[in-house]
């Protein structure tokens, strides 16, 4: 169930005070279970009083689940060694699932599900108040209920304009688990973080180049909770921190360049040390610097190799997000609902990639090399455990990441379920993906055969691909820009490349800037050529945010891709299209100690 808090102020979950209920109404008891817990006794006795809700001649509930998130935060921000922002909150997001109808058919999966609710209810209580928890949760009830009720009539009116066609199931059951942990909070390290921010801001900050800069850390201490009416009981910590190092330059034409490195952590051992910070800190200036200097590319269509981190941000892009099986939901006639389908739709026993290659998920690995796994999860977001998950196996496409939505020829949740989806669904995104290679060649073996391709190609110079903008730090104007501009064919956004090279013949390389890649899509996977004998570790925040955008998208999850360089026959790069801004009229100002 890894993730982090809502980037989004919880109190947009909920509208006016909920009408009352027709429901019997019980005594305020508080149930023994959950080792005391004032949130699970709330959730537990509105769950058992919820069983006689039902409004005259309407069908009732079968199945209600209350989820909350107890989340404690704290952030703090910098730009050129001066504090920009600074806070801490604690808050609680609830969610609360409310299914009429049957395990067959529902009032999910439905393009207007969800957004029917009048008056979802209230902000719950920090205290541990249980009449006042029980309160928010019985309002956020109401709404939910007589929300599913239209939503459901709503589907069944539009179906019947829909022709007949094999319906799936609208939910799968789930065995009942109960995972009790302890949360124990993390001692409060702000102080030693502001100033650790502040110095890091300063590093960057102080390489002429950079134009603009943030670094910005978050702590999210949470404690999330899960009560159905199947019988599962779930109280999981869910804690995370991240440190996030973002600078922009520009170059004498005008262009605008950029690169950010992103560190994530669940336990304290993971977290990087003061010289690694100072490091990464250096690095992403140095790389501004670079690319402020560095010609712009010019188009390429050839060999191309992705080295070390490069190759997994690849993965994490068409091979993770893909894996996830979304299904179409009902729309309204003649008014198609917004989808984006997993561009491996239909093609389970199909070849994805090379026959030498196979993909498993693991959440339940919890360290790789000695390091804690960003991926690992006990439990998912519905309250089912995941197991290791064969994906891909010699090349060929076994399974999907699945939640507890049905699709076509699956028979059950797998545990996959990370984050809140679209239409009443949870989305799935992978824990641990280790992607596997049977044939294998040293690094300076495939950088000969990435030359060896272009001598064949007559290509002048190979490309090499260190870095990729994924997550990406674009703001959003920068992205809509993006989202219209012609991208060959290809259905999704796919990330630029930050760090690209042209290797040539002696061994040199060059780094060129403003590339953009053209065309690309899991066709692309099916065409590797060679893959690395060493694997690489990329860890990151996933959201539904267009290319996870760092510091968006609301709820997010942690994933962690491990996967060799990879090397590819046929790959098209094009220039960006922008508009190049001005440069400043006036220099910027000395900076220094102040």
């Amino acid at each position: 169930m890894r993730r982090a808090a809502p980037t989004a102020d919880p109190r947009r979950l909920f509208g006016a005070a909920a009408l009352s209920l027709a429901m019997a109404c019980m005594a305020w008891g508080q149930p023994g279970s959950g080792n005391g817990d004032p949130i699970l006794k709330a959730m537990e006795a509105e769950l058992e009083r919820s069983a006689a809700l039902q409004l005259a001649e309407m069908e009732k509930p079968y199945f209600i689940e209350y989820a909350l998130d107890d989340v404690r935060s704290f952030s703090v921000s910098a730009t050129l060694g001066a504090l920009v922002a600074k806070d801490g909150n604690h808050f609680r997001v609830p969610r609360v699932s409310v299914r009429v109808g049957s395990y067959e058919f529902d009032n999910t999966n439905y393009a207007l599900s969800g957004m029917f609710s009048r008056g979802a209810g209230m902000q719950p209580p920090l205290d541990a108040n249980v009449p006042a928890l029980r309160t928010a949760f019985w309002l956020a009830t109401d709404g939910a209920y007589k929300g599913a009720l239209e939503a459901i009539a709503r589907k069944r009116s539009a179906l019947k304009n829909v022709a007949g066609g094999e319906q799936l199931d609208d939910f799968w059951p789930a065995e009942p688990v109960t995972i009790l942990l302890e949360a124990a909070p993390r001692p409060a390290d702000d102080e030693w973080w502001t100033a650790r921010v502040k110095e890091l801001s300063a590093i960057v900050g102080a390489v002429r180049a950079v134009t603009s800069s943030r670094v910005n850390f978050e702590d999210t201490q949470s404690v999330s909770y899960i009560a159905n009416t199947e019988g599962t009981r779930v109280r999981y910590p869910d804690n995370l921190q991240t440190l996030r190092i973002r600078a922009e330059g520009q170059a004498p034409d005008g262009m605008i360049v950029r690169d950010a490195v992103a560190l994530g952590w669940l336990e304290d051992r993971a977290r990087p040390g003061e010289s690694e910070a100072r490091r990464q800190a250096e690095m992403v200036a140095r790389n501004v610097a670079a690319l402020a200097e560095a010609p712009v590319g010019e188009a390429y269509a050839g060999p191309v190799l992705f080295e070390q981190e490069a190759a997994a941000q690849l993965l994490a892009q068409l091979l993770a997000a893909n894996l996830a099986a979304p299904r179409r939901p009902v729309s309204e006639p003649g008014r198609p609902a917004p989808f984006q389908a997993s561009e491996f739709e239909g093609r389970i026993g199909a070849r994805v990639l090379p026959e030498w290659m196979d993909v498993v998920d693991d959440p339940t690995q919890k360290e790789w090399r000695g390091r804690p796994l960003f991926g690992h999860y006990a439990v998912d977001m519905e309250g089912v455990v995941p197991k290791p998950l064969k994906l891909v196996e010699k090349g060929v496409l076994k399974d999907f990441l699945l939640t507890r939505q049905p699709v076509k020829g699956r028979s059950g949740s797998n545990g996959r379920a990370r984050i809140p989806g679209r239409h009443g669904a949870n989305a799935a995104a992978i824990g641990n993906l280790f992607v596997k290679a049977d044939k294998t060649s040293t690094s300076g073996e495939l950088r000969k055969q990435l030359l060896e391709l272009c001598g064949q190609r007559e290509r002048p110079y190979g490309m090499v691909v260190r870095k990729l903008d994924f997550p990406t730090s674009a703001g959003p104007d920068e992205i809509r820009q993006w989202a219209g501009g012609d991208r060959g064919g290809s259905q999704n956004l796919f990330s630029r490349p930050v760090l690209a090279y042209r290797l040539y013949p002696d061994g040199r390389e060059e780094l060129v800037r403003g590339l953009q890649f053209r065309g690309v899509s899991t066709r692309l996977l099916r065409d590797i050529v060679a893959a690395s004998d060493e694997t690489w570790l990329f860890e990151y925040l996933g959201s539904l945010a267009p290319l996870s955008m760092m510091g968006a998208g609301g709820y997010v999850t942690a994933g962690a891709v491990v996967a060799p360089s990879l090397l590819f026959d046929d790959v098209e790069l094009v220039r960006g299209e922008q508009e190049l801004p001005r440069l400043p009229v006036a220099p910027p100002p000395a900076r220094g100690p102040r």
